[in-house]
């Protein structure tokens, strides 16, 4: 993607937090410049924005802007620490969950995935237009079961057929097994919303499973200055 698109959906998100009276922590605004030695917590646990298209190069369609608020610690190869670690004078504790704010416009659509080390999250529609979850149960890496789902939202189960759907309302919570794939889809011509997801820890770079597709990732198009810090950038800023 192009860092001018980069900004500009951030930008969109925070103006839906705006919209929708939804609070986001006063570094979601900073400047790459901004992020000085205090914001080192912020760096060591991988907090803050990230724009994915999934390598589909069709971000209005296919993506989604998140916001990490928080990230367990994870070792060289990501995956989630287990012991405290001791950075400089600071100790961080280890974390056995994540929380993500989850911004989707209009339109936009994540393809079908599911986790094995995420063992359960919870969804919840904060604000905005409701969500249609389409869910599957996983059949090994490449494929779906033709197995009937049952599924939680506000702890009432309801009962699917595979690849069947269910449509979460502001103000609803989904809970979704890990190996429970799942598309979110925000319909066309209306609003966007905003979701908060709860999980327990895992490790992101090899544990989100796309059964149909391989997403892919490819440096940005630096188009224009970055208005804002991605958190797979923290690293260039405090070498900078």
């Amino acid at each position: 993607m192009k860092r001018s698109e980069i900004d500009g959906a951030i930008a969109r998100a925070i103006g839906n937090a705006k919209k929708f009276h939804v609070a986001l922590p006063k570094w979601a605004e900073w400047k790459p410049s901004q992020f000085d030695a205090s914001a080192d917590g912020i760096r060591h646990q991988k907090l803050g924005w990230k724009v994915v298209d999934f390598g589909a190069s069709d971000f209005p369609n296919c993506g989604l802007v998140i916001l990490a608020l928080c990230s367990p610690l994870v070792d060289d190869a990501g995956a989630p620490l287990t012991k405290p670690q001791s950075v400089g004078k600071r100790e961080y504790p280890v974390t056995g969950f994540s929380r993500k704010f989850l911004f989707v416009q209009a339109g936009q659509t994540e393809p079908h995935h599911f986790h094995r080390q995420k063992t359960r999250k919870e969804v919840s529609v904060v604000a905005g237009a409701p969500v249609r979850f389409e869910l599957a149960w996983a059949d090994g890496d490449a494929a779906l079961s033709d197995k009937d789902v049952d599924v939680q939202v506000d702890g009432i189960w309801h009962h699917l057929p595979a690849g069947g759907s269910i449509v979460v309302n502001p103000g609803e919570t989904i809970t979704l097994p890990g190996e429970l794939s799942h598309i979110i889809s925000v319909p066309e011509g209306g609003e966007d919303t905003i979701m908060l997801e709860t999980s327990t820890a895992n490790n992101d770079s090899n544990d989100n499973i796309f059964p149909f597709m391989t997403p892919t990732s490819v440096a940005v198009d630096e188009d224009a200055t970055a208005r804002y810090q991605l958190l797979d950038e923290h690293g260039a800023a405090v070498a900078s």
